[in-house]
Formats: C-alpha cells, sequence, structure tokens
C-alpha cells in the first residue's frame, strides 16, 4: 500500500511517498500549485509534476496509491474546493484523495496529536487551530481587504516600499535602496520603477528581497528590523485570535507551530516578536518550528486514514 501527501503552495509543490509503515519512499518537487496565484491549468501541471516525478522514482504507477492527501494554498473557499476536485479528479482518476487547506497539513507536521493552533508563514501567512475534541478554526488567509496579512510577498512589497521612501528621503534611511538594486543587477532604486510597475521580475530574484531584509535586520538595519518586528506582531495576533476563537484555557501549553519558509529566517526578530505577542494572550503556549515539511503532515495525515480504516 502506497500513501500520497502533496503541499502545494504558491511558490512549490512537494509530494511525498511512503508506505503503511510509515518509511518515506520517493518524493518529487515542482513549481507552485496555488490556483488563486497561478491559475488552474498551471496548477494542475505543476501537481501532475510533483506526482509523476515521485512515481517515477519509485516504479509504480498512480493506480497503486490507496490514498492521497493534499494540503493546497487557496483551500478556501467552496468554489476553491470544487475546481481544485476537478484538477485532483483528472490526476488520481480512481485513487481516493482528500484536500485540504495547507494549513493543517502544517499542523500535522509540528504536533503529532494534530491539536493546537499552526501559523504559516511563506509567499503567503494564515493561522488554523483545532481542539482535541476536534472543533476548528480557520482563518480567511486571503487577501488584505479580507484581513490577511504577512508572508513573504507581504514583506518583498514593504521592503520596496521603504527602499523607494529611503531614496526620496520622505521616510528613514534604509540600505535596501543599496542592495535592492544591486540584487536586480541594476544601479540605483529608480532603475527598478518600470520593473516594479511592470511586474516583470525574475522569481528568484523575488524570493531573494525577504531574504535580503533578514540579512539586513542582522547588520543592523532599523527599517529591515522593523519589518520583521510588524510581521510578528501580525503573525502573532492573528494566532492569538486562533486560540480565543477556540476557547482553550490561555493559561496552559497550547501547542503552537509555525510552519513555512519565513519561519526559518537568519534573524530571530519575527519569531521574538510573534512569541511575545502570542504570550501576552497565552503566556504559556509551547511555540515550536514544525521539524518537517508540511508535506510530510499531508503524508502522515494519509498513514492515519490508513490505519483508522484498517482499525
Amino acid at each position: 500500500m502506497y500513501l500520497v501527501g502533496i503541499d502545494g503552495g504558491a511558490t512549490k509543490t512537494l509530494c511525498i511517498i511512503g508506505d503503511e509503515q510509515g518509511t518515506i519512499l520517493s518524493s518529487g518537487l515542482s513549481f507552485g500549485s496555488n490556483h488563486q496565484v497561478v491559475g488552474k491549468e498551471s496548477a494542475r501541471t505543476s501537481l501532475q509534476q510533483a506526482l509523476d516525478q515521485a512515481l517515477e522514482k519509485l516504479g509504480i504507477a498512480v493506480e497503486q496509491i490507496g490514498y492521497a492527501v493534499l494540503g493546497l494554498a487557496g483551500a478556501d473557499l467552496p468554489a476553491d474546493f470544487t475546481v481544485l476536485d476537478e484538477i485532483c479528479r483528472g490526476i488520481f482518476d480512481e485513487v481516493p484523495f482528500k484536500i485540504i487547506n495547507d494549513a493543517w497539513i502544517g499542523l500535522r507536521a509540528g504536533n503529532p496529536d494534530n491539536w493546537g493552533v499552526v501559523s504559516i508563514c511563506g509567499t503567503g501567512a494564515n493561522a488554523a487551530g483545532r481542539t482535541k475534541d476536534g472543533e476548528e478554526v480557520i482563518l480567511r488567509g486571503m487577501s488584505y481587504e479580507l484581513g490577511n496579512r504577512g508572508g513573504g510577498i507581504d514583506l518583498l512589497k514593504d521592503a520596496l516600499h521603504h527602499a523607494f521612501r529611503s531614496e526620496e528621503q520622505t521616510g528613514p534611511q534604509t540600505r535596501l535602496a543599496l542592495e535592492l538594486p544591486k540584487l536586480l543587477g541594476l544601479n540605483q532604486m529608480k532603475d527598478l520603477v518600470e520593473i516594479v510597475l511592470s511586474q516583470q521580475v525574475a522569481p528568484e530574484i523575488l524570493y531573494a528581497i525577504p531574504i535580503l531584509v533578514f540579512n539586513l535586520a542582522t547588520q543592523g538595519d532599523r527599517v529591515c528590523q522593523d519589518l520583521l518586528l510588524n510581521m510578528g506582531r501580525t503573525l502573532g495576533g492573528m494566532a492569538g485570535g486562533v486560540i480565543k476563537r477556540l476557547g482553550f484555557d490561555l493559561q496552559a501549553e497550547v501547542p503552537v507551530t509555525l510552519a513555512g519558509s519565513l519561519f526559518k529566517g537568519s534573524n530571530p526578530l519575527l519569531i521574538d516578536e510573534y512569541t511575545t505577542t502570542v504570550h501576552r494572550v497565552a503566556p504559556r503556549a509551547k511555540i515550536e518550528i514544525a521539524k518537517a515539511e508540511p508535506a510530510y503532515g499531508a503524508y502522515w495525515l494519509a498513514l492515519d486514514h490508513y490505519a483508522s480504516a484498517a482499525s
């Protein structure tokens, strides 16, 4: 029996295949599959490529899969699940599968008991939680207008905003105004104007800008430090809201899982401020970075399903 777990985000899609004993056997990696960001057809292609790569490495066909769990960014509204179900039925055919929001696989990746709170901070951001009794809360996590904030895209936008303000001398000085043009192989911030307006920036450059913010914060850049502190407060506030909505005992050691690439950044200010903000709500909350990639959480959820069905 082969079981599949897939983590499909805006930036990358990772597929894990393992057996019913919990042994990881193969993996496949492709581009982003958040249909809200890349579109339906690109999402389909990325999911198919990640799965095919993992199947080919293992030398098996899709028909040999017993069950699959897909944790997908962009699985938010009923209309999203309709689109994603159509996509996945075309990929898995008769293989049973389950689609869930990617926040839930992050929770399982960080907590084998599969309860508590999870904060996601990768390309985008979100928070969700589950009680021991199975009550769930997940934030909308879709747009700024709908209450969402945080993640790599917002950090990128903030970095550009403050770099231009620094260059125009309308805001505090930051080395971003010097380093961002270098990152794009340019000389000055004014050379970025048309590029930013046209949104014609190579993905590898986009991914490098949040890393630059972390590095400059470590080197003492106050603007970059403030960007990380603000993001920590925002994400911590989201997690604190989930804790309160679920009615957790605020004096208990509520497990809180951090998942996503930005929580692994080179400067601790983001997590420090996140922790302080959460602890203002639940002072004994136990905050830990997930030790496994969310795709493993998806596989373990598939394994949980198999074990439950077999018992």
